[in-house]
């Protein structure tokens, strides 16, 4: 565990599937992720996705970097990107899934996993992150949302502007951060995917309208959060999106 002040905030680093011309990985992670983290009052460091050699067991050769890296940290944020591959869930590609990644899948399902099962850090997830955290625990996702939405679940606007509500049950985790007084609160959205079952000892503690599910949460963790919106992009405008890093920051503090 970190002995700063400001507590160590680990990264899933977001290595791309999509090649340039000159056919390298883009490796990313947006700046808004460790923007939102230091001004929040964390310290944030990525923890990229280690090389997997041929002939290595993925899970081992994963594991040990995992171990390494989570007690370094006090925490870890899982960020956005594209869809996990649904295998990871017992499925096959349905004609409408989008664009997965083979460099991310299995080592941020791991890091998710070992950070409640083995380290009991404090944890936020954003859009993939969130149906990262769903899988890996034993839930799952909607492939792709047609047919399911009844609102618009990937805006037109920008992504710092608000797009549709999500109503916060009361009590839960995700209430006691973001800390509306209303219950419900306005959000950005990017997603054709969502949860569709929590994993056990989870609940679903934010929906829109439509129903869809926009937040999960653990039960029992200090904070085990997910969230389907981007906080990261509306932090300087939105009051909630501040209090949900805050709120994190400061479980990973304690």
């Amino acid at each position: 565990m970190s002995s700063c002040k400001r507590p160590l905030i680990g990264i899933a680093y977001a290595d791309s599937s999509v090649r340039d011309q000159e056919m390298r990985i883009r490796t990313y992670v947006s700046r808004k992720y460790f923007h939102a983290v230091q001004k929040a009052g964390g310290d944030p460091i990525l923890l990229p996705a280690p090389l997997l050699l041929p002939g290595q067991s993925s899970r081992e050769f994963f594991e040990r970097f995992v171990m390494r890296y989570l007690g370094l940290v006090d925490g870890l944020l899982m960020p956005g990107g594209e869809d996990v591959h649904p295998r990871f869930q017992g499925e096959d590609p349905l004609p409408t899934l989008d664009l997965v990644n083979p460099f991310r899948d299995e080592y941020e399902l791991l890091l998710v996993e070992k950070a409640r099962s083995e380290f009991s850090l404090p944890v936020l997830g954003i859009c993939r992150g969130c149906q990262v955290m769903a899988i890996a625990l034993g839930g799952k996702v909607h492939q792709d949302l047609a047919g399911v939405a009844g609102v618009q679940h990937s805006q037109k606007a920008p992504r710092w502007s608000t797009s549709h509500q999500v109503s916060v049950v009361e009590g839960s985790q995700l209430a006691r951060a973001v800390k509306s007084p209303s219950g419900k609160i306005f959000t950005n959205s990017f997603h054709h995917q969502a949860v569709k079952e929590v994993p056990a000892g989870f609940v679903a503690s934010g929906h829109t309208g439509d129903g869809v599910i926009e937040a999960i949460e653990s039960r029992e963790a200090r904070f085990f959060v997910g969230v389907q919106w981007h906080p990261e992009e509306t932090f300087d405008g939105d009051e909630y999106s501040r209090n949900l890093f805050s709120s994190f920051i400061t479980a990973a503090s304690t």
